[in-house]
């Protein structure tokens, strides 16, 4: 769990074009023909497109279609022909999800660039830019070049690998000055290569996240992945280990598979799981090993990350954890006052928000760690709806109801283990 801000369930989902739908996406289109700011669509070529089987996908809320995105293919080029949303249901988001769903759709057709003509307000604009496309103004043609190509989703999809929204990042609630040092030393010297090698900065190629359980160390990971723009990969050692070839092997296997990627941030959880210490762990000495010999391979290249993350940060060999093999070792510890009245803002509904005293429960969440603070959030929200699904009248929770949940979560660290990591975080960390 993590820190980020849990949003609710949207009234409406987004999949593919169903033969089915058909019928539907015309109701669509009758909707919004005619609207100054709907871009020009003809209803033949709207049809052709969609029975052909020209990669479509379209918004559904209550088995109604409320939105399409269709394209034409041309060679590696997507033309997207059409992007409508019926007027009720315009201003939620759905065109940014729209476009999401429909990239990845046309990743995997072996599509590098995305195309669409639009004029000067008209819908989808927004979308597109939220997007990452790039306008040229007067004809205002948006174009995009993919992030991968088409052996690349290949390897990508191989390993259960995902391209991350940038919005991740701004997902992370509170957290400001772990997310200022990992923008600082991770992100920027890796966007801007060419400046950090001009200073002899060496652009990090592995980034060690330590800390207790509970307080977001993969979605910080994911996160770098999304503000960085590149694929997201987790390597599983549970799924690696139960391969024919064993532990060692396929993890090797995976990193040099990996490095045929372009871009790429591979990630590994509980990390002193496969590394530990080969004195107190013999039987680690063979993954140990291997990574001796596979993370300084990985790292050669530039444009790939090897992000991993561990609660017992003093139990990794330390021949792994040595520089030269991991350039950054950062702590994430439990958040302070400032990101934990940032996560309560966000785990209240504007509703449920009104009234409520944060100040009492941030200082009531002292130490908490992000999942401990949504679980308290949680049993808040359940207090709230069992009272009003017995009967009582609808009523926002209220100061009290969270200091109640508050005091019957237990927070996953006691003293001393808040006092052991701050013990390790003055040893360990390198930034």
């Amino acid at each position: 769990m993590s820190g980020v801000a849990e949003l609710p369930t949207p009234a409406w989902q987004v999949r593919d074009f169903h033969e089915s739908d058909i019928n539907k996406v015309v109701s669509v289109y009758e909707d919004t023909r005619g609207l100054v700011d709907s871009a020009p669509l003809n209803l033949i070529d709207l049809v052709t497109s969609l029975r052909s089987g020209e990669p479509a996908v379209v918004a559904v809320a209550h088995q109604e279609v409320i939105g399409f995105a269709v394209a034409d293919l041309r060679g590696d080029r997507a033309i997207l022909v059409g992007l409508r949303i019926h007027t009720r249901w315009r201003g939620k988001g759905i065109g940014s999800q729209l476009l999401r769903a429909f990239e990845d759709r046309v990743l995997h057709l072996g599509v590098r660039r995305v195309e669409a003509l639009l004029g000067p307000g008209q819908v989808g604009e927004e979308a597109l830019l939220n997007r990452g496309f790039n306008a040229t103004r007067g004809l205002t043609l948006f174009a995009k070049d993919e992030p991968l190509a088409p052996t690349e989703v290949g390897i990508l999809d191989a390993w259960g690998g995902e391209l991350v929204d940038e919005s991740a990042w701004d997902a992370i609630a509170g957290m400001q000055e772990l997310k200022g040092i990992i923008e600082e030393r991770v992100v920027r010297p890796i966007l801007e290569d060419d400046l950090a090698r001009h200073f002899g900065l060496r652009v990090p190629a592995t980034v060690m996240l330590f800390g207790p359980p509970g307080t977001g160390k993969t979605s910080f990971a994911r996160a770098i992945a999304g503000r960085l723009g590149w694929p997201f990969i987790e390597l599983l050692p549970s799924k690696l280990a139960g391969t024919a070839s064993g532990l060692a092997a396929e993890l090797g296997r995976a990193l040099a598979e990996l490095s045929r990627l372009e871009h790429v941030v591979a990630f590994i959880d509980e990390f002193d799981e496969i590394s530990a210490s080969r004195d107190a762990r013999p039987d680690t000495q063979g993954v140990v090993n291997e990574l001796l010999k596979a993370i300084p391979h990985f790292r050669s290249q530039p444009g790939r990350l090897l992000a991993c993350a561990t609660n017992s940060i003093e139990c990794i060999d330390p021949a792994v954890i040595r520089p030269g093999r991991f350039d950054l070792v950062i702590p994430v510890g439990p958040p302070d006052a400032e990101a934990r009245l940032a996560m309560w803002s966000a785990a209240v509904d504007n509703e449920n928000g009104r009234g409520l005293e944060l100040d009492a429960l941030v200082e009531a969440t002292t130490g908490f760690t992000p999942a401990d603070l949504l679980l308290a959030s949680q049993h808040a929200a359940f207090v709230g709806f069992r009272r009003t699904a017995t009967g009582a009248i609808p009523q926002p929770l209220s100061t009290h109801d969270y200091l109640d949940a508050i005091a019957s979560t237990r927070p996953s660290l006691d003293e001393r283990a808040l006092a052991s990591f701050q013990a390790d975080a003055e040893l360990h960390q390198r930034v």
